[in-house]
């Protein structure tokens, strides 16, 4: 009997041990609740043994707005309400750790990320695993109070961002007052203490030029560069430039629902940041794995073209006139000959007399005279003849005369071809479209532009900026790029050359918004939007692509410094003197020449084989 009664007591002895703690655990939690998260609604997180403890009970008299969910397994905290437009705390009370460290792997959507967290229950191990799950890891605020032994001692600590040390100790509890007084929800973000973030990108000049060392090194600079490092300098982080592998760029959807590219780095945690012109869009679904800062700047698709090279200068004689004005001069050169013939021949039968124009032949040499301005072989003998070749004269004056003033101006210029200005003018050429991977071709398919849609049937993606430009330089396609990249590779590809060789397309579309990539859900987003807001208002974005172009093209500018000088020191010269006709200005009237020798050629041999004939014929 007096065993089962020292059992006994010993059972209430450890019960009243039990109870106390939880008193003491409740004074703690009672000081956690009443202080940063006193304004906030509150979500209890309990599993069975705590919903019948009399903790909850204390914790019930807290004035804060509150949900309970009791949790036997991870996808019971679906039940929770996960978003409000007031302040949210949450309070996880769980012996057992397995369904919240489940759940922080899992159902991505289904967390606060910005809400401030209490665990309760874990060991000092399992609490530094939840702050390491996918959840865990992008959440500013995760206290966790972890129980070092009897006599109402509890350990505080709280998970730390963008550091080796995952977990920090704050302080430690003793029945009713802490060892130090701790600061559980501190700001982790506006100053990062010297972290190293990774940034995603690769060489899109003049957001990014991406170059490296001869030590392996990279040498990045760029307008997207100087936004970053101005968020750096204000955050207290470094940055780790990393480029994406050849060809993946901004990053495409794969079959097996990953991605590549920057946004398939920042998906992975494989980089913290990404910048490159990053348009601030949907597509492909990529915000469930990139999310975006506020944007910095506008912009919007151009297309660079090759500029066409000039008409051959043989064509130049046709230059005077319009292709309707040669129609007509033609089919009125070709009416003249058989209206001369007929009427010369007919005026002369009615009078009696002999024509002055013996064959239809002979007509056509006489109106070329007339056209030439050269005065008649023999002279109309009827009046209807003269009335005629009285107004062919008057007719051929004009037109010589006119044809003859143009003529000397466009011996000595360079004629130019109808150029392509539209995307209807595009589509209509036929030429091919190219731009840096999928991304720009996808949007042009979705386009409300008809032409942009019909466009992309013919889209051809490439894997480097230097293969989309050489295709324009061989006259095979234009290629579609940003405005300010197509700006800046205009200028570039036009400043070794007297002559542009490439062109900016009139027509620009698609206008967007270029903002920094960020991981989904990055605690980092409202600080970063925040500066950005003041790098915007402080200019230092249309700086910092001046800046970049000026450093870019430093070294063309001193490679041509002298051959510049030389060839003004020509333009100058050439500018004083009479410039004379070279052969390649006249080839248009050797080729008249040379054709004229041909075709009496082929006559002269079509009479020999016409008197050939004549002979064989007379024989027989």
């Amino acid at each position: 009997m007096e065993s089962k009664l020292s059992a006994v007591e010993k059972m209430n002895g450890l019960e009243d041990v039990a109870e106390k703690e939880k008193v003491w655990l409740g004074a703690l939690l009672g000081w956690v609740l009443r202080g940063d998260i006193a304004q906030c609604s509150l979500l209890f997180a309990v599993d069975y043994l705590f919903l019948t403890s009399s903790l909850i009970k204390m914790l019930d008299s807290l004035p804060h707005p509150r949900q309970l969910v009791l949790v036997k397994e991870a996808d019971d905290l679906l039940k929770a309400l996960w978003s409000g437009e007031l302040c949210r705390a949450y309070l996880f009370l769980l012996h057992n750790p397995q369904p919240l460290l489940a759940f922080g792997d899992r159902h991505l959507r289904a967390w606060d990320y910005y809400g401030k967290y209490v665990v309760v229950g874990f060991s000092l191990e399992e609490f530094d695993d939840f702050t390491q799950t996918k959840k865990g890891r992008k959440t500013q605020h995760i206290v966790g109070i972890v129980q070092a032994g009897s006599g109402g001692e509890w350990r505080v600590y709280m998970n730390k961002l963008y550091s080796k040390q995952r977990v920090a100790f704050l302080s430690t509890w003793r029945r009713s007052h802490f060892t130090r007084m701790p600061n559980i929800f501190p700001d982790k973000i506006s100053d990062l203490l010297g972290a190293t973030l990774n940034v995603a990108t690769f060489n899109f000049p003049p957001a990014v030029f991406f170059q490296r060392k001869e030590n392996g090194e990279p040498y990045v600079f760029g307008r997207d560069v100087e936004v970053v490092r101005a968020l750096a300098s204000a955050g207290n982080f470094t940055l780790n430039f990393k480029e994406v592998p050849p060809g993946e760029l901004w990053g495409e959807l794969l079959p097996n629902g990953s991605w590549n590219g920057i946004v398939g780095m920042l998906g992975s945690g494989a980089a913290d940041i990404g910048m490159a012109n990053i348009f601030l869009t949907s597509l492909w679904g990529r915000r469930d794995h990139q999310h975006f800062s506020t944007p910095f700047h506008q912009t919007m698709i151009c297309v660079i073209m090759r500029v066409p090279p000039p008409l051959p200068q043989w064509q130049a004689p046709l230059w005077p006139f319009r292709e309707d004005t040669w129609q007509a001069f033609v089919v009125g050169f070709v009416l003249s000959g058989p209206l001369l013939y007929y009427l010369a021949r007919g005026s002369a039968r009615s009078l009696g007399k002999t024509s002055y124009l013996e064959s239809l032949t002979s007509s056509y040499l006489h109106a070329t005279s007339m056209h030439l301005q050269e005065s008649l072989a023999r002279e109309p003998t009827t009046n209807p003849s003269r009335v005629i070749v009285a107004f062919l004269w008057l007719y051929a004056m004009v037109m010589g005369f006119s044809y003859s003033s143009n003529l000397t101006a466009f011996l000595t210029v360079t004629r130019q071809p109808r150029t392509i200005d539209t995307f209807k003018d595009f589509y209509e050429s036929r030429l091919t479209i190219v731009g840096l991977g999928p991304t720009l071709g996808s949007l042009m398919e979705t386009s409300v532009n008809f032409y942009l849609r019909e466009l992309y049937k013919q889209f051809a993606p490439l894997p480097s900026h230097d293969a989309a430009v050489q295709s324009v330089l061989d006259g095979r396609a234009g290629y579609i790029t940003n405005y300010h990249n197509s700006k800046y590779t205009v200028a570039k590809l036009n400043s070794a050359h007297r002559t542009p060789i490439v062109r900016l397309m009139k027509e620009c579309t698609l206008p967007f918004s270029v903002g920094i990539g960020l991981q989904s859900n990055t605690p980092l987003k409202p600080r970063i939007d925040l500066v950005t807001y003041k790098i915007v208002e402080s200019g230092l974005v249309s700086q910092g692509f001046k800046e970049s172009v000026w450093v870019a093209t430093r070294e063309n500018r001193m490679k041509q410094k002298e051959t510049n000088k030389e060839e003004e020191t020509d333009r100058k010269t050439e500018v004083l003197r009479v410039l004379p006709l070279n052969v390649e200005h006249m080839q248009g009237a050797f080729y008249i020449l040379g054709i004229s020798h041909l075709s009496a050629v082929l006559a002269f041999l079509a009479e020999l084989c016409l008197a050939c004939r004549e002979q064989h014929s007379t024989k027989d």
